[in-house]
């Protein structure tokens, strides 16, 4: 399942530093609406993702969990493939919509890996996963800016992004099916899905937060790279490892994070994932030089690694295995939600206030969900009640 969601990661993930440069292309020249059209192109599959992950989740519950993934792949490389041909803003944004109605598949991963992990080590095996993930997903937008370069053509990445996502159903047959230890929810009580603790509800305020501040800066990454260096042959490239630096930062602390949570309490990680996410995206809006910009990038890594899967560890202590799929449908519903919001909210401040305005505004959601996550430490168990 990591290498899974590696490839998954990295496939989806192509698109964002390209698509803000290809949009001059098609008669987009004006730079707030430039802004505002990458913001909500970008910010348009995790919408449509946010609205159907619930249903997917619930889905997961009940039907072979593997099956999810392979239709969310197969449809979701089909769109991208078909981006290649777009010719108007548009067309992007409905295909980017199509992709993220079918977005089941990380409720879906996140339900197979928690049902097959022992309590002890959920912290380990959600960071590991992560870990996988964000090397997908960051490493993504470097290979994109290569192939784009390479190729001479913004659209070229798209391809290699439909590639991969196909490529991950010969994966699925490694996968084991559902364990016969582990009953959907609703089958095994011959009633309605039990009612969602309060704690459960509490972390998935925290995740799309914690999303929204993400996912903020991302559409306006390369903005602020070409306002650096100015126009030049490799900026596809330049733009792509600004996005992707943060991987390798995520590569050597996801894991180490997921075991120091197993050890000192989840909640404890979390909030200092958050605080420090928050320090180093502030720092990144007074940035003046290129390299220093991409060392404050690293340096937020470090501590954004720790975050989504610190999180989700919290949310399988509080669910039953049969039932996770529902839980990480909502978690994953929220997350999307939170990828929606912040390219949005990005684009606008950035159409409102310059490109640097979107780094302190993402500093701010950050340090709103270290207030929530202090406010929600009051439970007496500090590692893995609701406040742990």
């Amino acid at each position: 399942m990591s290498a899974i969601q590696c490839i998954l990661g990295a496939a989806f993930s192509i698109i964002p530093p390209v698509l803000p440069l290809m949009l001059p292309g098609m008669g987009i020249h004006d730079s707030a609406a430039l802004r505002l059209w990458a913001g909500a192109i970008l910010g348009a599959a995790p919408l449509a993702a946010a609205i159907t992950s619930p249903g997917w989740g619930r889905i997961s519950d009940r039907l072979d969990r593997r099956l999810i993934i392979l239709i969310s792949c197969t449809a979701a490389g089909t769109s991208t493939a078909l981006m290649c041909f777009a010719t108007q803003p548009l067309q992007l944004l409905a295909l980017r919509l199509a992709m993220g109605f079918f977005g089941g598949h990380v409720a879906a991963s996140m339900a197979i890996v928690s049902a097959a992990t022992p309590t002890g080590r959920m912290g380990y095996a959600l960071g590991f996963m992560a870990t996988a993930q964000l090397a997908g997903t960051l490493i993504g937008p470097l290979i994109g800016g290569v192939i784009a370069d390479s190729f001479h053509s913004f659209r070229a990445p798209f391809f290699g992004a439909a590639v991969a996502a196909v490529a991950v159903a010969a994966l699925m047959l490694r996968v084991p099916a559902r364990p016969a230890s582990v009953e959907p929810a609703a089958a095994a009580t011959g009633s309605r899905e039990p009612k969602l603790a309060r704690g459960i509800w509490l972390w998935i305020a925290v995740l799309l937060l914690c999303q929204w501040a993400i996912l903020c800066p991302q559409p306006m990454i390369s903005l602020f790279v070409l306002q650096l260096v100015g126009p030049r042959a490799d900026l596809a490239t330049l733009a792509g490892l600004a996005f992707s630096i943060v991987a390798l930062s995520g590569l050597i602390c996801a894991p180490l994070l997921g075991v120091l949570g197993d050890t000192i309490g989840a909640r404890r990680v979390l909030l200092i994932g958050v605080l420090g996410a928050a320090a180093c995206n502030f720092s990144q809006a007074f940035a003046h030089h290129y390299g220093v910009f991409v060392a404050e990038r690293f340096c937020a890594g470090l501590f954004l690694a720790g975050i989504i899967p610190t999180a989700n560890s919290l949310l399988a202590h509080q669910s039953a295995a049969g039932n996770r799929g529902h839980v990480y449908g909502l978690s994953a519903g929220a997350t999307f939600l939170g990828g929606f919001l912040g390219p949005m909210s990005g684009g606008a401040f950035a159409a409102a206030l310059g490109l640097r305005s979107v780094f302190i505004g993402s500093a701010g959601l950050l340090a709103l969900a270290a207030a929530v996550i202090s406010w929600n430490a009051r439970a007496p168990n500090p590692r893995w009640s609701c406040s742990a």
